[in-house]
């Protein structure tokens, strides 16, 4: 072979090894009403995390890829467990008489921030990796939901203001609250991308839930979707160059999904069952 066959070579490699770029998501499971946490790359391959006869869901793996926190209904209604992937080995890490669910981690893996009613409203929790420490960092009376740990190290949710959720965050310690959203229409479970400049949320501006991005620098609003089934519950790729979701009617059609981050090439990853809840793995990790 030539050198110039060898650089043509090389080139036809380093194209086709993009094209077949691979994600893995953790994602949510209902086979017969029993919901279990699954993993799917995005060229087809599957792996069943958890096997149990309750309700587990909404998965997020830890940043060193070692723990895999979610919300399950094995010891009754929702609470916060862990899942240490090595060891193989369960910890239940919240235990009051509400419903605790929407887990995060911070930044280096030592806390988790998740939604409980103890206290009579939906409040933001901050908590350490092992379930102690509980602290509110809401604390307002009002409806605070869907936590999300930014890469700015600011705590981004939704929040009821005037009887529509907007977009909020705050520091880690609760303080420094600010309201960066206004208008009609619910808007839900911000995430802020790896590159801290675009706000992924989802809500129903137009009608139907949709998913949206807003650009932080100009306030500008991009509309991702328009479809006439629900779009819900987007996550970034680590690379901040792909967004799952998940789609469907709440009933028996609900499947995940995968597009480019700005809404072209939306390409189905999941065929049978209802599935929801799906996040990415991290970056140079593999649960396979």
């Amino acid at each position: 072979m030539n050198k110039f066959s060898i650089i043509i070579a090389l080139m036809l490699f380093c194209i086709v090894g993009k094209s077949k770029q691979s994600y893995e998501i953790l994602y949510t499971k209902q086979i017969n009403n029993s919901d279990n946490i699954h993993l799917i790359d995005t060229n087809g391959k599957t792996k069943q995390i958890t096997n149990n006869p309750r309700k587990d869901s909404s998965p997020m793996l830890s940043p060193d890829g070692n723990f895999i926190v979610f919300t399950s209904e094995r010891v009754g209604w929702w609470k916060i467990w862990l899942l240490d992937i090595k060891k193989k080995e369960y910890l239940q890490l919240t235990n009051s008489g509400s419903a605790e669910y929407g887990p995060s981690w911070s930044l280096d893996g030592s806390k988790i921030v998740f939604v409980s009613s103890r206290t009579g409203n939906s409040e933001i929790f901050l908590m350490n990796r092992d379930g102690s420490g509980f602290i509110n960092l809401t604390n307002d009376g009002r409806s605070d939901t869907m936590p999300f740990w930014g890469k700015d190290n600011r705590i981004y949710y939704s929040s009821e203001v005037n009887g529509t959720y907007q977009i909020m965050r705050m520091k880690p310690d609760g303080s420094n609250k600010e309201v960066l959203t206004k208008g009609s229409g619910d808007k839900l479970m911000p995430q802020l991308s790896n590159d801290g400049k675009r706000i992924l949320y989802y809500g129903n501006e137009n009608g139907n839930m949709e998913l949206y991005i807003i650009n932080l620098d100009n306030q500008e609003q991009v509309r991702l979707t328009n479809h006439p089934l629900i779009d819900m519950r987007g996550r970034w790729s680590p690379d901040d160059k792909k967004i799952v979701f998940e789609r469907g009617n709440k009933g028996n059609n609900h499947h995940i999904y995968i597009m480019d981050s700005n809404g072209n090439n939306v390409t189905k990853l999941t065929s049978s069952g209802y599935n929801y809840a799906a996040s990415f793995v991290s970056k140079n990790v593999s649960l396979f």
